[in-house]
């Protein structure tokens, strides 16, 4: 069942009544209460919410819910965690553990199972899934979306899906996933940027049947328009929630906006991203002695992006512990795929004739096909096609454009 529903509750807060009505007067004023899914949802549904046993998927931006859900009387029998946890604090590609909050079971999505059981869905009513994502394909909150979908269609109960805004979801780009390398980094055949917010993608997994049919409805984003948009007015508009971050190493818009092109490093021996460090996503460098003939270490500007040359030391990921050169990315104000992608394709390039054609820069080469979605990224690198070659032949093909047309909200 496709579908739009908006609905909400109010926050109860457990102080005095004046300090209560002072903070949701606050909380009305703001931002958030113009536009965010989270204002339709707590304002025009409660009747929804009331007599129903809820199963709640969410994460740090969202663990709020639990209080909010909790506090006005309404049942939760569980709460789901994705990878990094319900508080953000686990690591990437780390287990995350089964807890308690406030009583209620809070079971991991990241350790021993990638997904709810249906019978334990059976327990409840319905289902709602609030996790951020950032328009990627192999942030893995999008396969643990699919996999709630699954399974709530096994047992037979509607999902409500909070929707979001992300700074790539007005385009997109990449070569459709190649189906032999389906894995949680990407469990469908979709392009690195899908071009869709997370509720467009709920739509789109129900009504292409990539799912089993269940009952969906998405809370839309209110006054949110597609379309390229500077990163300080995106992130004025999701104010109440990226005040924090969706994943431990994307603190800023900076570095979701960089995460299309920097994402596949992850499976690279001798790239880091700074892995680690407050500006983690912002940063790529390697080993200071291997300097590029293609990209020297000194500033310069790229496709409009400033890269200043610095040094630093990662703490987590390829070369941790280890000084790298390298260079701070600062990006202009729109995301542009042509100019991203330009600059990707470039310090690929440049990364791979520093080693001197080592396959290192690509670390775990399934793992590096998986995230790029096509071992021709890779081929096309070792062979030194230009990186015009490379933006044309890569983008989103026609067929990929025109099915994300029929889900937009």
């Amino acid at each position: 069942m496709r579908g739009v529903l908006a609905l909400g509750f109010i926050v109860v807060f457990c102080t005095s009544p004046t300090v209560r009505q002072k903070k949701v007067e606050e909380a009305e004023r703001g931002v958030d209460s113009v536009h965010s899914s989270w204002y339709v949802f707590r304002r025009e549904g409660l009747d929804t919410l009331r007599g129903r046993r809820w199963v709640l998927v969410l994460h740090r931006p969202t663990r709020g819910l639990v209080d909010s859900f909790l506090d006005l009387g309404i049942k939760v029998e569980a709460v789901y965690a994705p990878e990094h946890g319900l508080w953000g604090e686990v690591g990437a590609g780390s287990y995350v553990r089964d807890t308690v909050y406030r009583g209620v079971p809070v079971y991991s999505l990241y350790g021993k199972r990638r997904a709810p059981a249906p019978e334990e869905l059976r327990r409840a009513d319905a289902i709602l899934f609030a996790l951020r994502d950032v328009g990627v394909r192999y942030y893995t909150y999008l396969s643990t979306l699919s996999l709630v979908l699954r399974a709530a269609a096994q047992a037979q109960k509607p999902v409500w899906v909070l929707d979001f805004p992300n700074p790539h979801a007005h385009y997109a780009y990449g070569p459709l996933l190649d189906s032999s390398l389906f894995s949680f980094v990407g469990l469908h055949a979709t392009p690195l940027v899908l071009g869709l917010t997370i509720g467009e993608y709920a739509r789109l997994l129900v009504g292409e049947g990539w799912v089993p049919p269940c009952e969906l409805r998405v809370v839309p984003w209110r006054g949110w328009q597609r379309g390229s948009v500077s990163l300080s007015r995106w992130a004025a508009e999701a104010r109440a929630f990226w005040q924090e971050a969706p994943s431990p190493a994307l603190q800023s818009p900076e570095a979701i906006h960089l995460y299309p092109i920097l994402g596949w490093y992850d499976a690279s021996l001798a790239v880091s991203v700074g892995r680690g460090l407050d500006k983690a996503f912002t940063l790529i460098g390697w080993d200071p002695r291997q300097e590029s003939p293609l990209l020297p270490f000194r500033d310069t500007v790229l496709y409009g992006y400033r890269l200043r040359a610095t040094e630093f030391v990662p703490r987590a990921g390829a070369r941790q512990g280890k000084v790298c050169a390298g260079w701070q990315i600062e990006p202009p104000e729109e995301v542009k795929p042509d100019s991203l992608f330009r600059l990707g394709f470039t310090l690929l390039k440049a990364a791979y004739a520093a080693s001197g054609g080592s396959e290192e820069v690509f670390g775990d080469l399934e793992f590096f096909d998986k995230l790029t979605g096509t071992p021709l990224v890779r081929w096309y690198v070792e062979r030194g096609l230009s990186v015009e070659q490379m933006y044309a032949d890569f983008r989103a093909p026609e067929t990929w454009e025109r099915l994300r047309a029929r889900y937009g909200l």
